[in-house]
């Protein structure tokens, strides 16, 4: 056997290891499911509801920022899915994993969400879910010294900005920014660049 051929070889036999692990994951992750989900289903009436911690006009704002295309996909947005994050991706990342690494994680995160949490899970409590595991209660007292519910709707903007970048805190110069870009993408004034476009570059002006 020539060097090329045990290359191939070689590189056959990993691929084959890598997609029995990850399918083993994924058969992992779907016997958790129901219970990891059962709370979520209970509070939304089993999907029936939205959740309660947001009204409907703040949920389609949450969605459109974070997940546009969210009642579309299969848990995974297929446009871009390796560069984005869908929520039933963010919420993967908190459930399913202890610590996520970038690199082969994203493959699992991806395959948990599409094939596990998606079918097996309702649309409204994959949103409860995903209110709850990034901790927006739990922000917005940190932040404002108040329930969620309770927050005005610049707070809540400004409580948005920093969900896909934790690092610019209610307060700052950035969050400023970023909750101005919000504003002028949810008023239709400017349209992002693909689904990564996390700042939403064409919404500045």
């Amino acid at each position: 056997m020539n060097k090329s051929s045990a290359f191939k070889s070689l590189a056959l036999a990993g691929f084959i290891i890598f997609v029995g692990y990850e399918a083993r994951a994924v058969v992992a992750a779907r016997s958790v499911t129901h219970e990891l989900f059962a709370k979520y289903e209970a509070a939304t009436h089993n999907g029936e509801k939205s959740p309660t911690a947001l009204t409907a006009e703040r949920l389609e704002k949450l969605i459109k920022v974070q997940d546009p295309n969210f009642w579309k996909h299969d848990g995974v947005d297929w446009s871009a899915p390796l560069t984005t994050t869908t929520v039933t991706q963010s919420i993967v990342k908190k459930l399913y994993f202890e610590k996520f690494e970038p690199g082969f994680a994203k493959i699992k995160q991806s395959l948990i969400a599409h094939f596990a949490v998606d079918p097996l899970t309702s649309k409204n409590a994959q949103l409860a879910a995903f209110i709850d595991v990034n901790g927006f209660d739990a922000a917005s007292w940190k932040w404002f010294g108040k329930p969620l519910e309770a927050l005005d709707d610049d707070q809540y903007l400004s409580l948005l900005a920093t969900n896909n970048t934790p690092k610019v805190a209610p307060g700052t110069p950035e969050n400023a920014d970023r909750v101005r870009r919000i504003k002028n993408y949810l008023a239709g004034q400017c349209e992002r660049r693909g689904l990564a476009d996390v700042w939403l570059e064409r919404c500045g002006d």
